[in-house]
């Protein structure tokens, strides 16, 4: 009876061990190979260094910096991460990128004419021209972006933060103008702006946030993201470093 009791209490344990095992398992798993997507709602600036040291350049920069303001941007793209353990992973991507900064709103003032038969003046604009113009500055790329990914956690919601490097590649750059009428009418105008950019760039990236494990299958995720470029995006005495920061948002798949 003795012995009965004795080997009934080792089954008990043994399954009530494999029980904790199992769930452990299946809380810490990891995936080796996702394919994702992304996209990012970004807030786009420039940086603009002096590079003759003249004064005159350094007067164009404090006006500049009056009157330029940051504008909506945004990224999106693919993404392939492999996962060497379920803390540690890196991810390429192909992605498509909206950069560059924005002319404030700003009010229109035309001088008055003076009619020469009569000598009347008559106010400036007539009423019908524009009130206010705007300028968005749009620099297009194709982004290859390579980072290391650091997770942390062993449930559903995990700690991620990434560090690496994106190479862009420069597709475009354009100039929307948005002019603004006394009657409420609003045109929008979009050209290429005539400028020997640079036609690759570097920019190192940041992020953190959280990853959550909606099934064995399928992950969401969100980052705020850093992106810095480090070179100059036109040889030329005043020029232009764009950066971004944004929320990213992306949702991974596994095939097994």
């Amino acid at each position: 009876m003795r012995l009965l009791t004795f080997i009934t209490a080792m089954i008990i344990s043994m399954a009530t061990l494999g029980q904790d095992t199992l769930q452990k398992a299946t809380t810490t798993e990891f995936k080796r190979l996702l394919f994702g997507v992304n996209i990012s709602a970004d807030y786009c600036y420039r940086t603009l260094k002096n590079n003759n040291g003249n004064s005159t350049t350094s007067s164009i920069i404090d006006l500049r910096d009056k009157s330029e303001e940051p504008k909506l941007g945004y990224t999106a793209g693919l993404n392939i991460c492999y996962n060497f353990s379920k803390h540690l992973g890196i991810e390429a991507g192909l992605q498509y990128s909206n950069k560059g900064y924005a002319f404030k709103n700003s009010e229109l003032t035309f001088a008055d004419m003076i009619d020469p038969r009569y000598g009347f003046i008559y106010p400036g604009n007539g009423g019908v021209g524009p009130k206010k113009v705007k300028f968005i500055y749009n620099h297009i790329y194709l982004d290859v972006p390579v980072r290391v990914i650091f997770s942390f956690g062993e449930k559903r919601i995990q700690f991620v933060t990434s560090v690496g490097l994106t190479t862009n590649i420069f597709l475009k750059a354009t100039q929307t103008s948005i002019f603004e009428y006394e009657n409420g009418d609003t045109k929008r105008e979009t050209n290429d702006q005539q400028y020997n950019f640079r036609s690759i760039n570097i920019s190192p990236i940041l992020s953190a946030g959280i990853d959550y494990r909606i099934n064995h299958r399928i992950n969401l995720r969100v980052e705020p993201t850093i992106r810095y470029g480090i070179l100059k995006i036109i040889d030329a005495p005043l020029t232009t470093y764009l950066w971004s920061s944004g929320l990213n948002f992306s949702c991974y798949y596994t095939l097994k």
